[in-house]
């Protein structure tokens, strides 16, 4: 299999990015960065790209059976709304469509915990219009995972009150209330999902598109059945 990961050095992307090249089954993967990754293998491709009004081209070039899409960031780290939806939505939304064009079967979208596009707050709105846009392009398989609070160390900041709530939220992991109604997890968990469904084989006898969503509660199930 092959894959481009866009967002490698994210929380989650990062972990994508580790999981794939340990998997046996990934033998070729590009990764799309704005800066170079401190990481290399034999399998990976590494393009650093500064432009991101290039990575419709870039998705569409590496010819992938697998699209990582992670790219991602906060209306603080973003400096306003207008660029915040660019990033989250136009951004992801351009390279879904350029991979779809070019003949990528599956893509895996992270996304978030309550998003809808009728959502009155706007990361939640934005991400909820991704999902539906994302739909609309009907990829043979599209695996949506939708994961709480995320966990972990990042390479960059995403702003002291996301950093703030991201050391609240690391209380409740793997606690009751974490597990049934807020669902913090850690990006290396949301990681090892992601490739695990994406190593799964597409019906290829399906003449309708799949679409898989995967909520909170069910991704944190899924990466402990992992461990």
């Amino acid at each position: 299999m092959s894959a481009i990961i866009f967002g490698a050095t994210g929380l989650c992307g990062s972990e994508i990015l580790k999981q794939s090249v340990a998997s046996a089954k990934f033998k070729e993967l590009t990764s799309v960065t704005r800066r170079e990754l401190d990481f290399s293998s034999d399998k990976l491709k590494k393009i650093v790209e500064k432009d991101s009004s290039k990575y419709p081209e870039l998705a569409a070039a590496s010819n992938a059976q697998v699209l990582f899409s992670s790219l991602a960031t906060t209306r603080a780290a973003a400096g306003s709304a207008e660029k915040f939806v660019e990033i989250d939505h136009d951004i992801n939304l351009n390279v879904a469509k350029a991979a779809k064009e070019s003949g990528t079967k599956t893509i895996v979208l992270i996304s978030s915990v309550g998003a809808s596009a009728s959502s009155p707050f706007l990361y939640m709105k934005t991400k909820g219009r991704l999902e539906d846009d994302v739909i609309a392009l009907k990829f043979p398989q599209t695996i949506i995972l939708r994961p709480g609070p995320l966990l972990g160390e990042r390479e960059k900041s995403k702003g002291w009150l996301n950093d703030l709530s991201a050391g609240t939220f690391k209380l409740f992991h793997n606690t009751f209330i974490g597990n049934n109604v807020i669902y913090p997890i850690f990006g290396h968990e949301v990681g090892k999902a992601a490739v695990h469904l994406a190593e799964q084989s597409l019906d290829e006898s399906s003449e309708e598109p799949q679409v898989k969503i995967v909520g909170g509660k069910e991704l944190i199930s899924l990466a402990k059945s992992l461990e």
